[in-house]
């Protein structure tokens, strides 16, 4: 039996990134693999929120970073369960450490593209000056977790799939924040100005469909959060869930659109690298240019023939059904576990 350790389980953002692995642990045990937050281990898993800190400089954060992982005694790997295929933060403190891996959720499906300089190693967000030039140097270390955002939603919510067959009020759900409510800095680098670059176009496009199909929009008044029993009623009552990117590309309402009933829009994933993946564009969300041009495009095929999507609900449905089981995880496990052999760290 391979023990695992889990460094500060209980800590923000750490929860969230172990809580899939700890709702697989049966079929965990069942390849050989179990948790403990004792001092006897086989391996040792430090989660992002232990060795980065997104309100100091890049710099700072891995010294901080390096300094918590010089504490840990034997084998370990770094696991970065954000929700983005970005790898800042975590990638300066992995390389200059000896874990033996990066576990990360979801990588972008072209590794070269990490070379290339991006806004904050966020693809989406366009061209920028964070550029991994060494990636090809630890590439091979860094690895897919086998879970990602979703799994962690699901693990953490009883999944019921509603009823759909009633008459919706809402045409489109916009239920997302835009603008942000005040500048949001990560490693001294504004990142609310691109989160809102990147969103504004996705409401320019609804506010025309008032115009056009005097249709009844499901939106946020400047960004403002509503209860979340209101805002289940929301998207429940919604025949469109829009779901742009914000600070990483899976969220909680990618998954909700298929509990609540409804079809799901959100910019191309084809992109993206992880396990499970559920997203098939026409089969279960109708994927849209990361500009948002075709939008309209896509809205008005979809309102015009609605009760002909439907499948796309269905489909949703059987797939998540599918992948989202425990032995997903404690398959993706094992295969890494297998191959420990193979890494070397210099």
């Amino acid at each position: 039996m391979i023990k695992i350790k889990l460094y500060e389980l209980d800590k923000h953002r750490n929860e969230c990134t172990f809580r899939p692995f700890v709702w697989a642990q049966q079929a965990l045990k069942d390849v050989g693999i179990e948790f403990t937050t004792g001092n006897s281990y086989d391996y040792a898993w430090v989660a992002q929120a232990s060795i980065i800190d997104k309100k100091a400089s890049l710099s700072e954060s891995t010294e901080k970073g390096l300094e918590f992982l010089s504490n840990i005694t034997g084998d370990y790997m770094i696991i970065d369960g954000q929700d983005s295929t970005s790898l800042i933060g975590t990638y300066e403190v992995f390389k200059e450490s000896n874990a033996l891996l990066m576990l990360k959720n979801s990588l972008l499906k072209d590794r070269s593209l990490y070379k290339t300089g991006l806004v904050t190693g966020r693809y989406y967000w366009g061209t920028g000056d964070y550029i991994l030039s060494d990636f090809d140097e630890y590439s091979s270390r860094i690895v897919l977790s086998g879970a990602n955002w979703l799994t962690t939603h699901w693990a953490g919510i009883k999944i019921q799939w509603h009823d759909y067959s009633y008459p919706k009020d809402y045409d489109v759900c916009a239920m997302f924040q835009y603008p942000s409510p005040k500048l949001n800095y990560e490693y001294n680098i504004p990142h609310s100005i691109y989160y809102d670059k990147h969103r504004k176009p996705v409401l320019d496009v609804i506010d025309n469909l008032q115009h056009k199909y005097s249709s009844k929009l499901a939106t946020l008044q400047n960004g403002e959060r509503v209860t979340l029993q209101e805002y289940y009623q929301r998207i429940s009552n919604s025949k469109i869930i829009l779901a742009p990117f914000g600070y990483g590309e899976m969220a909680p309402r990618d998954l909700e659109a298929a509990m609540f009933g409804s079809i799901l829009i959100k910019p191309d994933m084809s992109f993206i690298d992880t396990i499970p993946n559920p997203y098939i564009d026409g089969e279960t969300y109708i994927a849209c240019k990361h500009d948002y041009s075709d939008l309209q495009e896509k809205l008005d095929m979809i309102l015009g023939n609605y009760n002909n999507f439907s499948y796309i609900i269905e489909n949703a449905r059987k797939k998540y059904m599918e992948l989202m089981h425990p032995n997903y995880v404690a398959i993706q496990l094992h295969k890494i576990f297998s191959n420990l052999n193979d890494i070397t760290v210099e």
